[in-house]
């Protein structure tokens, strides 16, 4: 098994690309696509740029793709950064309802005198 740092991954797309450490066989350093498949298969909920992980790559349509993963280390900053985006938009989403349902109490009194 390889070992590499997450370029990025994005869980949206469910895709993202890992910088190997070192060449394979055939001496190729190119970036490693990683599937949200992969992460599944490996029991990993996500990750982050910068998580240290080992993994094992197949050629599949011209590219390199991991077939198995394994997380190693993670990234705290990364982690935390992450774990803070994800507080805040749960905030705005909490905060867009509030007034959504502020709206709609003051709409049916307005209609209602």
């Amino acid at each position: 098994m390889r070992q590499g740092k997450v370029k990025w991954y994005n869980g949206k797309k469910c895709f993202g690309f890992i910088a190997p450490d070192t060449p394979n066989e055939d001496g190729n350093t190119d970036d490693v696509f990683v599937h949200s498949s992969a992460l599944k298969a490996a029991d990993i909920r996500f990750l982050n740029e910068n998580d240290i992980v080992e993994f094992e790559e197949e050629v599949r349509n011209g590219k390199l793709s991991v077939t198995t993963l394994k997380l190693i280390q993670r990234d705290e900053e990364s982690a935390k950064r992450f774990q803070e985006r994800r507080a805040e938009r749960r905030r705005a989403r909490e905060e867009r309802k509030h007034r959504e349902e502020k709206k709609e109490k003051r709409g049916f009194a307005f209609w209602k005198k």
